[in-house]
């Protein structure tokens, strides 16, 4: 697998130090774990990231039966958007979101004026513009990062707004959402709290991708009870606590327990036993956090 690169190189991966960890009777549970990682490639998650922009086009083109029709349409859209990176919690420079405002510019030709900030979006509004706005991320895992966003309020031309202000007061401005991959438990928290936004994504991640469900498809039939405690003796055998689903738990963050990772990082959603490392304990994946 990594010689296609579906797993990353050997610097960041290490599937044979990392199963050196378990004991002779777990090693299938492993081996599993292992089989059920995800790793996607920069390649692959520039197209991915198109793919979910392009899928905008069932949103936004209301006459598909006429192509002339549909091609001006989509041009008008592409024509008028602004698009926006989507920050952390915590606003820092090494949010991913700036590393998609760069594909949307370099993948998407979006013009390089076009692609603000948050604050900088906000204050193009309120200056009387007339746009769509899409919102661009790699991963939605449990939706609050988004939420936070929608709500965090700027001061503009003196005056404090929000995006959910905005959706509230022009009704001709419509919202996008287009991250790569987006949980079913994120999709629902951004619909439950955000007004007027519409999530466009390459794939929806569910209870199949969770290794704590015992839906899993992960997990093998025999595996179903016993495969999640597994994951839950061998993480607290290894130093990881059980946080409730905070950062850091050994069930990933809100009790997502996914198994994936991107070139650039993995989310707070993966569980930490890929990642841990400790004088005990050799991890599989030595990239950072996103």
């Amino acid at each position: 697998m990594r010689t296609v690169q579906l797993w990353p190189k050997s610097g960041v991966f290490s599937p044979e130090e990392w199963l050196s960890n378990f004991c002779e009777k777990d090693l299938c549970f492993a081996v599993r774990l292992l089989e059920g990682f995800t790793f996607y490639s920069t390649e692959l998650v520039e197209s991915m990231f198109k793919s979910s922009f392009l899928n905008l086009s069932q949103q936004t083109i209301k006459n598909k039966d006429n192509l002339k029709i549909a091609i001006r349409s989509w041009g008008y859209f592409i024509d008028n958007i602004i698009v926006v990176r989507v920050t952390g919690e915590r606003p820092n420079d090494t949010d991913s979101g700036y590393a998609f405002s760069r594909m949307a510019r370099n993948i998407l030709n979006i013009p390089q004026e076009r692609i603000l900030s948050p604050e900088s979006a906000l204050d193009y509004i309120a200056r009387g513009n007339t746009c769509d706005v899409v919102f661009v991320d790699d991963f939605v895992g449990s939706g609050q990062q988004f939420v936070t966003l929608w709500d965090r309020v700027y001061k503009i031309l003196g005056n404090e707004t929000s995006f959910f202000n905005i959706s509230c007061l022009r009704t001709d401005i419509n919202f996008y959402y287009c991250p790569v991959i987006c949980t079913e438990y994120g999709m629902n928290t951004i619909y439950s709290k955000c007004r007027n936004i519409k999530i466009s994504t390459a794939h929806i991640f569910g209870e199949q991708q969770s290794l704590l469900s015992a839906n899993s498809s992960i997990w093998r039939d025999d595996m179903r009870t016993s495969g999640p405690e597994f994951l839950e003796r061998v993480s607290i055998a290894a130093g990881i606590p059980d946080k409730d689903g905070d950062f850091g738990c050994w069930r990933g963050f809100h009790k997502l327990g996914l198994a994936l990772a991107f070139e650039h990082g993995y989310p707070d959603a993966t569980v930490p036993l890929f990642y841990h490392s400790s004088k005990a304990w050799k991890p599989l994946i030595k990239g950072g956090a996103l």
